[in-house]
């Protein structure tokens, strides 16, 4: 199967470019972070440019934002209004009922969305704000192809948790709006990642691996009991594909660029092959064995 391989650039998505959101902002405790505050150890602040929380851990005043001072300040993670922007699918922005974001992320033309949990998903994209619809999508999130009578009315639920979007029309001044509902329950978002989408080969060579990763662990306490610590779970990704020799500096410049940067990668962009899909770092390298093609080997680690 010939399969495209590419990854998702992603835009930096800060607080402020969030215009609405029904996830919380933060405690009602937490304030904003004054640089002329004397902090007590142990204080919450909140700073709004960036949508993350920090812990005081050195009495006084510092004039230096939190966010570079690591030796005074503890970095308690994005509050749940810009978590689905923090490059982490495991922290999700969360509401009761429906989740509903609105945000200016600047041009894009390729969107993943993970760590979903919910009941229907809906997308508009607009050229601008309050202007021309230039994209929609609107679906349940019910991933379940049942394969037999037993699974058709004795199976759980079986929630579809991605989902990509590829091909869109960048506009610099665009406005994105994401609903999760889940009736009766909490709807979530793990991860929204929008960028350039980056293509890297013809084709799949021989297939793709994918590796689940479980973060569980076996722990065995002072009396000699044994349990298993219940960790959350991502996927390794490895493939080998063809690159066109006059793509092949491109290709590798592309590798280059996205080095250390967590991302979406793309095996497929086939809505029935979500596995061929993740979040992570990737790591590539090119092999010139072929007059006219070289061969790309990549492999992701997943992230949870």
């Amino acid at each position: 199967m010939m399969t495209p391989v590419s990854f998702i650039l992603p835009l930096t998505i800060l607080a402020a470019a969030i215009t609405s959101s029904t996830a919380v902002t933060r405690l009602s405790s937490e304030l904003d972070w004054a640089a002329t505050t004397d902090y007590a150890v142990g204080t919450v602040v909140y700073r709004p440019d960036i949508g993350r929380r920090f812990e005081c851990l050195v009495k006084g005043v510092n004039s230096a934002k939190p966010e570079d001072s690591a030796d005074r300040w503890y970095d308690l993670g994005a509050t749940d209004k810009a978590s689905m922007f923090d490059a982490e699918v495991s922290t999700q922005s969360i509401a009761s009922g429906t989740l509903t974001v609105v945000f200016r992320p600047g041009a894009f033309n390729a969107l993943y969305l993970a760590g979903l949990d919910g009941r229907t998903l809906s997308i508009i994209v607009k050229d601008r704000p309050g202007g021309l619809e230039i994209y929609s999508y609107s679906g349940s999130l019910e991933d379940s192809a049942p394969a037999d009578y037993y699974e058709y009315f004795f199976a759980p639920f079986k929630p579809k948790t991605e989902f990509l979007a590829t091909g869109l029309t960048p506009y610099a001044k665009c406005e994105v709006t994401i609903t999760i509902t889940n009736p009766g329950g909490v709807a979530r978002c793990g991860m929204a990642s929008l960028g350039d989408l980056v293509s890297l080969g013809g084709g799949a060579l021989s297939g793709v691996t994918v590796e689940p990763k479980s973060y569980s662990r076996i722990v065995t306490d002072e009396r000699g009991k044994t349990s298993v610590k219940k960790g959350k779970a991502a996927r390794d990704l490895a493939v080998s594909a063809w690159v066109p020799i006059d793509k092949a500096d491109t290709v590798v410049d592309a590798l280059m660029q996205v080095m250390g940067v967590p991302c979406p990668w793309i095996c497929t962009d086939m809505q029935n092959y979500r596995s061929l899909r993740t979040f992570g770092l990737g790591n590539g390298k090119l092999t010139y064995d072929k007059p006219t093609y070289a061969t790309l080997n990549l492999t992701i680690q997943g992230m949870i």
